[in-house]
């Protein structure tokens, strides 16, 4: 009886045996054990939440992803997928900077094996959340009406804020609110949205505006081209002589509301002095704008020139073939040999006429109506350019002797 149990015994082991070599042969061969990688997965980002609370936020990268690889029976292992796989990197607690973080790998299934993964860290660069107070910069596109031009517009506010990470919002260099005039003719009211912008002009985007849109008003007004009259005050110094004035430039073009341009002829400068000057002037010289009256462009100072010289004399000497004697009776004549024969006119003018001035310039002439036979003192007259002086005229009475034509002379 007890070796019938013993044999039951050794019998039932011998089949545990056998049945273990049969499961081991089975799962090997059937369920072997294998790898699998699995490329792309995604790194869940952790505590983003907190790191924004903290004013930090992160910049890159956005987005991870590693790539595993796994081992565990076939069965188990040839439906994962990367839906199956956790990647997780913790964010809290890192300040602004870069710094090297990190990954975590795991599965939902305990029979599979995470053998190895990449990568295991990641540098992640953050950065802290400012803000900055800007001026809003205003810039106009298209063209107004022909005969208007934008005044200077008005944007309210005039200041905003800009907030994100430090570095996009130090890479801001303007804040500009864009209006097109579009062919305007009236004054525009409008609301625009506000771009922040790099120093190439380059929109920064992620930088939070606030407020995001402004109210501009611009003002439309009548353009008008009129003469510049420069103002001058003064003498100059005796002996010199202003000979003209000029503005550089000698018109402007300005606007304003067309009530008030429309009885505008000239512009006057600020007050130019040449008082008691010996040379030439040029000044650069502020005008004078009405009320409501701009330049379109912007620069409301001309150059006054104001061109002295000196003045000086010269003489001139004339014959008596030089005169013109008007109204002689037509029974006489002039006895040249009786009569004075040379006179000289001195006059004065600045240099620069003087020196290009020439008998031919002066005209004399003398009125001989109701003179008879015998010696007369005759008035000379004189004409010459209107810049020009007499100083002297010598003789000032100028003796003319008249007698009778010769029988020879009356046939001529």
């Amino acid at each position: 009886m007890a070796r019938s149990k013993n044999r039951n015994i050794t019998i039932k082991i011998i089949a545990v045996f056998f049945a273990v070599i049969l499961w081991t042969y089975v799962m090997s061969d059937v369920n072997p054990k294998i790898t699998k990688e699995i490329e792309n997965i995604k790194v869940e980002l952790v505590n983003l939440d907190a790191l924004q609370i903290s004013g930090i936020t992160l910049m890159e990268p956005k987005e991870v992803t590693v790539k595993v690889k796994l081992s565990g029976r076939r069965k188990e292992l040839i439906d994962i997928t990367a839906d199956d796989i956790i990647a997780q990197a913790d964010l809290s607690g890192y300040k602004e900077g870069s710094h090297r973080v990190d990954i975590e790998v795991r599965t939902h299934d305990s029979r599979i094996e995470i053998e190895d993964y990449y990568p295991k860290q990641v540098v992640f660069k953050f950065d802290k959340i400012v803000q900055k107070q800007k001026h809003v910069i205003l810039r106009l596109t298209g063209k107004e009406g022909i005969g208007y031009s934008a005044g200077k517009g008005v944007v309210k506010p005039s200041t905003v804020y800009i907030k994100g990470p430090r570095t996009w919002v130090n890479s801001v260099t303007n804040v500009i609110a864009y209006v097109n005039l579009n062919n305007s003719t009236e004054d525009i009211i409008t609301s625009v949205p506000l771009k922040a912008v790099n120093d190439r002009g380059k929109e920064v985007e992620g930088v939070i505006k606030e407020p995001k849109i402004v109210d501009v008003k611009i003002p439309i007004l009548k353009v008008k081209d009129v003469p510049i009259k420069p103002q001058i005050t003064g003498t100059p110094l005796i002996g010199y002589e202003i000979i003209n004035v000029i503005s550089e430039p000698d018109h402007v073009k300005i606007r304003g509301p067309e009530e008030i341009i429309k009885d505008i002829k000239e512009i006057e400068t600020e007050p130019v002095s040449a008082d008691y000057v010996a040379k030439s002037i040029s000044k650069i010289t502020p005008l004078i704008l009405p009320d409501g009256i701009e330049v379109v462009d912007g620069n409301d100072s001309v150059n006054v020139k104001v061109e002295i010289e000196k003045k000086v004399e010269k003489t001139l000497e004339f014959n008596i073939d030089d005169i013109d004697f008007t109204n002689l009776d037509t029974e006489l004549e002039i006895d040249k040999d009786k009569s004075d024969k040379k006179l000289t006119v001195t006059v004065t003018a600045v240099e620069s006429i003087i020196n290009a001035l020439t008998k031919n310039d002066i005209k004399i002439s003398a009125n001989l109506d109701n003179l008879k036979e015998g010696v007369h003192n005759v008035d000379i007259k004189i004409k010459k350019p209107s810049k020009v002086g007499i100083v002297k005229l010598n003789p000032k009475i100028f003796k003319i002797y008249l007698k009778k034509k010769t029988d020879e002379n009356l046939t001529l």
